[in-house]
């Protein structure tokens, strides 16, 4: 196999690459790993550039014309800010042409004939795009007063879903030479069976690959959640931090909506106890995958042990987590508790953000490790220039996401992480980072100013070409 295809079935089809096998992927030597990813960069690079104008632009404006080293794709590193670079006033008013064409100078996917002219709210916007297109857009969120949109192609999901499954039960490091790609999971879920976010995605994903059938899939409520609604929490809450609740421009129809939104999340949170007792009875003893935030771990588990239930599912079952706790306060010792009414020894943390199409599990020293077609960077949070690459280095975390080939899968995100690429005490190769990840607008009191050293003229001129003209 020549280089270029070895590098494309790499980055595209990981999973089938490495035989479906999480410890082939994690067990690369680190020059070999690294050759691979150059080539898939390149590959990327020399095959979007022309179909995304907006990447040309910004190669063009900074003379990159082939990606040799890694250091080359920094300058082409898109803030994850370019995915909300829409006028916010558009979705406020409900404007889906404009935001449509914004949102077709980012995907390879044509959306040039795609009619939302009926569209008057989010939910509605994304009907259409799911329906008439290959995309199925995971937006952000909207914590911050707007949405992230980014525009991820149907195949891009099952491929993150292949490359998921791999090892999706395994925590220490053995060799296992079995294949799993034909095992199915059941998945306790405990939100919307259906939504847009990022990881309201994941089960509708997941279905296919994962779970095998509807059946398996054991939701808190069936049902879509509303993306207008995250949208009304996030502006209002937003707001609130300001001070200008008062002054906050939301479309009226949306506010005529408040209270269905309002109730529906009361309903969520009051029908935990219920599920609780319901996955109890279903699944009692059985191998089952639970997936979610702490702090709704907690909560469940603790409804449990309340009413008495302790050790409810076999001892093999998965319990993954990420996200933090979401404000609610935890005791030091929540994931006893959870373990406690699980019946499971150990729970797998993951970190993972909307802008690349993996789930970087916590290995069993406490260290998370990038899958293999995630290229992590780590740059200066002041300057914008790349760290070493020996040692641990801490600042700002960037990544390419090779698996992206619809759209551009480089992005400098608002997390602070501390990087490793030497072997790791587990055995494993991949880079992987410290437990501790942060968010830099939080540090900073909600202001995550990017700083891309010599590139930021460059930066500014593709988000003008990126926002020119879209009313």
């Amino acid at each position: 196999m020549s280089v270029v295809n070895d590098a494309r079935e790499f980055a595209t089809a990981p999973a089938e690459y490495f035989g479906h096998s999480w410890h082939a992927m994690h067990h690369l030597e680190r020059d070999e790993l690294e050759e691979l990813q150059l080539h898939a960069m390149r590959l990327r690079f020399e095959e979007l550039r022309d179909r995304i104008p907006v990447l040309d632009r910004l190669a063009s404006d900074q003379r990159i014309d082939a990606i040799d080293r890694r250091e080359d794709i920094v300058g082409l590193l898109f803030q994850h800010t370019v995915f909300k670079s829409y006028p916010a006033s558009l979705l406020v008013k409900s404007k889906f042409a404009p935001i449509t064409k914004w949102l077709d100078r980012l995907t390879t996917h044509d959306l040039s004939q795609v009619d939302v002219s009926q569209c008057r709210s989010i939910d509605e916007w994304l009907d259409v795009l799911d329906s008439e297109t290959e995309l199925r857009v995971a937006h952000s969120s909207g914590t911050a007063g707007t949405m992230s949109f980014y525009p991820r192609g149907a195949s891009e999901w099952r491929q993150m879903m292949d490359g998921i499954k791999c090892g999706l039960f395994q925590f220490s490091d053995p060799l296992d030479e079995r294949d799993h790609s034909e095992d199915y999971f059941d998945l306790i879920w405990p939100l919307f069976r259906l939504g847009r976010s990022a990881i309201t995605r994941f089960p509708e994903q997941a279905l296919p690959v994962i779970l095998g059938s509807p059946e398996r899939l054991h939701a808190l409520r069936d049902g879509r959640l509303s993306s207008d609604g995250m949208f009304l929490a996030g502006r209002l809450a937003a707001a609130e931090a300001r001070g200008e609740v008062d002054q906050v421009d939301i479309n009226p129809a949306l506010i005529e909506r408040r209270d269905d939104f309002v109730r529906e999340q009361r309903e969520l949170q009051g029908a935990l106890d219920r599920f609780v007792n319901e996955m109890a009875r279903e699944l009692e003893g059985r191998r089952v995958w639970l997936l979610a935030t702490w702090n709704t771990l907690f909560n469940m588990a603790q409804a449990g042990l309340d009413a008495g239930m302790e050790s409810v599912f076999a001892a093999d079952s998965l319990v993954s987590t990420g996200g933090g706790s979401k404000g609610q306060a935890l005791p030091e010792d929540w994931e006893e508790t959870v373990k406690r009414f699980m019946g499971v020894d150990r729970i797998q943390h993951a970190y993972a953000m909307t802008e690349m199409a993996a789930l970087n599990r916590m290995c069993e020293h406490g260290r998370y490790h990038f899958e293999p077609w995630i290229v992590p960077f780590v740059l200066d949070p002041d300057s914008g220039e790349l760290l070493p690459d020996e040692g641990e280095q801490t600042g700002r975390c960037a990544i390419f996401d090779l698996m992206a080939e619809s759209y551009w899968g480089g992005t400098i995100t608002g997390d602070r992480i501390s990087l490793d690429r030497s072997p790791c005490t587990c055995g494993r190769t991949t880079p992987h980072a410290a437990r501790t990840i942060e968010r830099f607008s939080d540090q900073r009191g909600g202001d995550d100013k990017i700083t891309c050293a010599s590139s930021d003229e460059a930066h500014a001129k593709a988000l003008d070409f990126l926002t020119d003209r879209l009313a």
